[in-house]
């Protein structure tokens, strides 16, 4: 007895059988995200995937027609669903939970292969046909090769594909569910072709599933479980990269609290000795110097930071380029590249001006220092000491020679 198939719902087999995929995906991709709390995921996932995967299999078996009502029982029909569930668990616990190596690849594709072969026959069984269905040898062994060889595809991209970081990564994830969904629904089809119908055969008047009746639900009741489950997989992500992207944000504040100045946004000595390694490490021929200014308010008046932000301002228009940082309230630092004689020849207009400056507003005074690596040394701490101008210092220290205008 020969039968036939329907092409729509052959095509929304290999659909579902797609959709099914791209879940597993998905799901695999939540559970090493979550780490710990991954068994929601993983039960959440296998129920999702086992479902699309039983129900991609119950299209393709109402896809095919005999000249004789077709039936399902309801309870073998339940059985094929609980092996397609638990082959998904399965799938979804070897790559959410360790790295799939060679010997655990191997034995989950024969276990997930076996898995699917009892949904597929499973499935074929609760037809109940009288005489039994018979299979051709050649294709029941292709239809269980072509099983173990897909499961071990799908256990390699689902390792595989972890993150979504870019549009790439959204598109190598449905081409492949489209891959899975080829592989799946191979499987199928080689194990109906296989399958033998004795002509006068009937289904048992026993079976309570009546398969022109079934497709609709079934695809409506799948296509809502997976949507639902890509809907939940979608706003998990986004809130995971919420979680993540506003860790970054306080990482950055407290990196910037731990190597800013608060008032003026410039490096604050830490992250001036960083800068003074990185340099160092550098080895520039002509070495480079600290330059520090330093406002001394007259009367024991200390500087605003209004003040040292106009003092920025002004070095920044003389001396662009430069790296300026406020290692103390007073003192603003300045790094420039190049040799002693040319950063005082450099830095001598900008002194005369502000001198002159704060000689006018006769509110604040400027004092300044210099220290060159290597010829002043070359180790951050000691550089800074050295450059800092001879009020700002023990007695006992000995101060650098101060750039003076030329």
């Amino acid at each position: 007895m020969q039968g036939s198939h329907d092409f729509g719902l052959v095509v929304l087999s290999y659909v579902i059988a797609s959709l099914a995929g791209f879940v597993a995906i998905e799901f695999a991709s939540r559970m090493r995200v979550h780490g710990a709390n991954r068994v929601p995921w993983l039960i959440g996932g296998a129920l999702a995937m086992g479902t699309g995967i039983w129900s991609m299999h119950f299209v393709g078996m109402t896809a095919f027609s005999l000249p004789v009502p077709i039936s399902y029982d309801t309870g073998i029909t339940l059985l094929s669903w609980v092996a397609a569930v638990a082959v998904s668990a399965l799938a979804l616990y070897l790559v959410g939970y360790g790295q799939l190596k060679h010997w655990t690849l191997a034995v989950g594709a024969l276990v997930m292969g076996a898995g699917i072969c009892v949904m597929h026959y499973s499935g074929m069984w609760a037809m109940r046909m009288d005489p039994g269905i018979s299979y051709q040898p050649a294709l029941f062994a292709a239809s269980a090769a072509i099983a173990v060889a897909a499961s071990g595809a799908a256990l390699v991209i689902i390792a595989y594909l972890k993150e979504v970081r870019s549009w790439r990564d959204v598109a190598m994830r449905v081409g492949a569910a489209l891959i899975m969904g080829v592989a799946v629904v191979g499987m199928h089809y080689t194990g109906m072709a296989a399958a033998e119908f004795a002509n006068g055969a009937f289904c048992s008047t026993g079976n309570q599933l009546l398969a022109d009746e079934l497709p609709i639900p079934t695809t409506l009741g799948t296509l809502l479980i997976l949507g639902f489950g890509i809907a939940f997989t979608v706003i998990d992500a986004r809130e995971v990269t919420a979680a993540r992207r506003a860790a970054r944000e306080r990482e950055t504040r407290v990196r910037h609290l731990a190597f800013a100045d608060r008032e003026t946004g410039l490096p604050n000595r830490a992250r001036l000795s960083q800068l003074i390694v990185e340099r160092i490490r550098a080895r520039t021929a002509d070495g480079f110097a600290l330059v520090t200014f330093r406002v001394e308010g007259r009367n024991g008046r200390a500087p605003t930071a209004e003040v040292m932000s106009w003092m920025r301002e002004r070095i920044s228009q003389a001396l662009p380029g430069v790296t300026i940082a406020r290692t103390q309230p007073e003192h603003l630092v300045v790094m420039i590249d190049g040799r002693v004689d040319d950063v005082t020849q450099a830095c001598a207009p900008l002194i005369t001006l502000l001198r002159r400056e704060f000689a006018v507003q006769n509110r604040y005074q400027l004092v300044t220092n210099s220290a060159h690596c290597p010829s002043d040394g070359d180790n951050a701490q000691w550089l800074l000491l050295r450059a800092a101008p001879k009020s700002a210092i023990a007695d006992h220290f000995a101060p650098a020679p101060m750039l003076k205008p030329a």
